[in-house]
């Protein structure tokens, strides 16, 4: 199912109706929000501008993904993708991502675009990818139950498409978790390499990290935030691995043990990483740490970090440049006055962290960011 649409801003900053992008081109990241029963998707600058467009079918567990200058915001609980304007975040289109012999959502997780224009999407609930073709109909549904040998179902949560020697592959990571077993990590996780063409699977490769909760593309890699299991700190397989995607191979960047946290979300840049790690209390206090991407070396632990909060608070990141400088934007669903705060940080040195003293203030709490592409 497809159709176009306009929407109230929630906010408005960037113009007065979603039918004017245009008014928002000076826009720097795109931003979904939500309570965990509604949600808002649109795009804020680092100087605090921002507008939020609501409606009742967003849904209430949101993400957002750009690839080949598309941008979407993934509506898991609600079994769609809406395409979004990459400028600002109105929603243009909405796609289901239904698979009618599976009760409930198929969870998808994750958009990529392929060269053809078909959108690749991971279901994490539905052991494989939706291809759907420019009309938004579901025209394969590549199987992904053989790469579980315990549940059947490979807990897809991720997935890229990029050139490799001529070739579009997409690589999509399997968290592999025990779905009866309270998604416990016990197992290894993997990265499957799909060839694009022909919708077969190459390579299965396993990761030297568990539970690939997050990633990052940047550089010719994706990193992957791994936290194994949340309620440990001590797992030799946890931590932040860099997937190289010219010669899929991977090294582990830096382990769970030396950040002193579960690693839950991060995100690189020249010369310096940022992630945010929770510990092992049943509050899973947050905190936002660095480290060097090249060197594979912490530089601000979760002992003495950028920022902490007392509970999951910090939710997502990105790096983007803006005036010249390069910043570092971090949700936070914590209340506060008039809102919830996006904080910019300023680079400084090699990677040294300054927080701007005005964050950018949500409606609704922020749980994903992306760079407008």
């Amino acid at each position: 199912m497809r159709f176009w649409w306009t929407l109230p801003l929630a906010v408005g900053a960037c113009g007065s109706s979603a039918s004017a992008p245009s008014q928002c081109t000076d826009a720097q990241a795109l931003v979904a929000a939500s309570d965990y029963s509604s949600s808002a998707v649109g795009a804020l600058s680092a100087d605090g501008r921002e507008a939020l467009r609501a409606a009742a079918d967003l849904g209430g567990d949101p993400a957002l993904a750009v690839s080949r200058g598309r941008a979407f915001f993934v509506a898991r609980d609600q079994d769609a993708v809406f395409e979004i304007d990459p400028r600002c975040g109105a929603p243009k289109a909405k796609y289901s991502t239904h698979d009618p012999a599976h009760k409930g959502s198929s969870n998808p997780q994750d958009v990529a675009v392929a060269p053809d224009g078909a959108l690749w999407v991971p279901r994490y609930n539905v052991p494989s990818i939706a291809v759907l073709d420019a009309s938004g109909a579901i025209v394969r549904a590549i199987d992904l139950s053989p790469f579980d040998e315990v549940d059947a179902n490979p807990n897809a949560s991720g997935i890229v498409i990029a050139d490799v020697g001529g070739a579009a592959k997409a690589f999509v990571t399997l968290e592999r978790l025990d779905d009866a077993n309270g998604l416990r990590s016990t197992r290894p996780s993997a990265m499957l390499r799909v060839d694009v063409a022909t919708a077969q699977v190459e390579a299965m490769i396993t990761l030297l990290g568990r539970n690939p909760f997050g990633s990052y593309e940047y550089d010719g890699a994706i990193h992957l935030a791994e936290p194994g299991n949340f309620d440990a700190l001590d797992e030799a397989n946890a931590g932040i691995e860099r997937f190289d995607i010219a010669t899929s191979t991977s090294r582990m960047l830096v382990g769970e043990r030396d950040l002193g946290g579960s690693v839950a979300r991060v995100a690189v840049t020249s010369g310096c990483g940022a992630a945010i790690v929770a510990d092992a209390s049943t509050a899973n206090k947050t905190a936002l740490v660095t480290f060097d991407p090249d060197a594979g070396r912490v530089l601000a632990p979760a002992s003495a970090p950028v920022m902490a909060t007392d509970g999951f608070d910090l939710s997502t990141l990105v790096w983007l440049t803006a005036g010249g400088e390069t910043l570092l934007l971090v949700g936070d669903r914590r209340a506060t006055s008039g809102g919830y705060a996006v904080h910019v940080f300023e680079r400084t040195g090699a990677c040294a962290l300054r927080e701007r003293s005005a964050p950018v203030i949500l409606s609704q709490k922020p749980v994903a960011l992306r760079v407008v592409p």
